[in-house]
């Protein structure tokens, strides 16, 4: 018996031997990490990390013991497929071998979504990389500062497309390096062409499918901006500034139906036809029932309504605030309080909300939990987009202008928030632990 037990003990000891000089072969060689920011390299000898800091090493079984001025740090590790899984504390890091890393793209794609998610404040579906020669891409892309590039070097231009289907897609610029450590290192920007159809669509409500830029010198551009339907739209353009029509009958017309549809609805909106009268342009907006409104514009007061009576303030009220919300409102009463129109609302799901209307300055929600709930969850879903349906809002009144609440999404997730109700307007943050949140 006692035979059977020393023979088994040395079968085992010699399987943990043979695991360790397994594990001590295998994690030899040449790793990059999964996100492609660190390199590491284990020869006989050493551990190198980003190819700079060298240091002695030793295994014993599943740790790596990494000697620091004679300290040892201790890293477990253990190995998934072909991945090596390195473990200090909370910290855990992904390396895969060198010679099966992916493409420079592949690498390209991993470092630059992190990036643009963050300044997009949006998830991304996919990123299309089009390889060019510098000198043949800046002849056909504008950048607010053009980089000292030689002509023969590659570079790319990159197609974002987001998760949320209402965002548009996004092109940018994208120069690639490599530090001491030979890891990638791509610096990008947008291209003005991209960000310019992106406000259009976004800021104006004007379906931009393609634009074109040709300079008039300094920071202002003439754009042909080519809209969904194949039209096209002059427009001027100085980042400075913004975009600003055509001045001509067609141009100032075509580009405030645009703009009064992303306002009020493009189903409310039918027609604007505008003539230019002295220094001013007027002319009459069409309305879905065919009423006729007065308009004038000028550039010094932008444009605006003459003549409304309270059925059509009705009308342009309720487009606006379902238009800003994106939610479809069942109109159930009106009356005039100083110079603005009260009207109350309810939605398709029996929610109320009580809204105070200036057809041409904008409109804010009654200051009550009932009608702040309602605007701010449906704000909030056009925030977040399709990617995530949000549920309820509730909301408890601090203080005459502070409110706290809680938003719950579908996904299961629950946020704390802060909404405030300013007199003229509102506004909805994450709650922080600077709130000192009552619970």
């Amino acid at each position: 018996m006692k035979f059977k037990n020393i023979y088994s003990l040395g079968i085992f000891s010699i399987f943990l031997l043979l695991s360790s000089c397994s594990n001590s072969s295998k994690i030899k060689g040449e790793w990059i990490r999964s996100d492609y920011k660190k390199t590491l390299k284990i020869t006989d000898e050493k551990v190198i990390f980003d190819n700079i800091t060298e240091r002695e090493y030793a295994i014993d079984k599943n740790t790596l013991k990494v000697v620091v001025y004679g300290i040892a740090d201790n890293y477990q590790f253990e190995f998934k497929g072909d991945t090596l899984v390195l473990t200090k504390g909370k910290l855990v890091q992904k390396f895969i071998p060198k010679d099966k890393v992916g493409s420079d793209e592949g690498q390209i794609k991993v470092l630059l979504q992190p990036q643009v998610e963050k300044m997009f404040e949006k998830k991304i579906a996919s990123i299309n990389l089009e390889k060019e020669h510098w000198g043949d891409l800046k002849k056909r892309i504008t950048l607010q500062k053009l980089p000292s590039i030689p002509d023969d070097e590659w570079v790319y231009l990159a197609k974002i497309v987001f998760e949320d289907n209402s965002t548009p897609s996004a092109s940018i610029f994208v120069r690639v390096g490599r530090d001491k450590a030979g890891v990638l290192q791509p610096s990008w920007g947008e291209i003005l062409e991209s960000s310019t159809r992106r406000y259009l669509i976004n800021g104006m409500g004007i379906p931009a499918e393609k634009v074109e830029l040709k300079s008039t010198g300094g920071n202002a551009f003439e754009a042909t901006v080519t809209t969904d339907d194949g039209s096209t739209l002059p427009v001027l353009l100085d980042p400075n500034i913004g975009v600003l029509p055509k001045q001509d009958d067609t141009s100032i017309s075509t580009y405030f139906q645009y703009s009064l549809q992303k306002k009020y609805g493009k189903e409310l909106i039918k027609k604007v036809d505008l003539k230019k009268e002295g220094v001013d342009y007027k002319g009459i907006v069409t309305l879905s029932d065919e009423t006729q409104v007065m308009t004038t514009y000028s550039k010094a007061r932008g444009i605006n309504f003459t003549e409304l009576d309270q059925k059509t303030k009705e009308m342009l009220g309720q487009g606006m605030v379902e238009n800003e919300l994106g939610v479809q409102l069942e109109f159930q009463e009106s009356e005039v309080v100083k110079d603005l129109l009260k009207i109350t609302f309810q939605t398709t799901s029996k929610e109320k909300l009580v809204a105070y209307v200036d057809v041409m300055r904008g409109w804010y929600p009654e200051n009550t939990p009932i009608s702040l709930s309602t605007a701010t969850r449906y704000r909030i879903q056009k925030k977040v987009g399709t990617t995530n349906k949000v549920g309820s809002v509730i909301l408890a009144q601090r203080s005459k202008a502070r409110y706290e609440g809680t938003v719950d999404y579908a996904s299961g997730h629950v946020q704390k928030i802060i909404v405030e109700h300013t007199g003229s307007g509102f506004s909805w943050r994450i709650a922080t632990e600077q709130d000192k949140y009552i619970q």
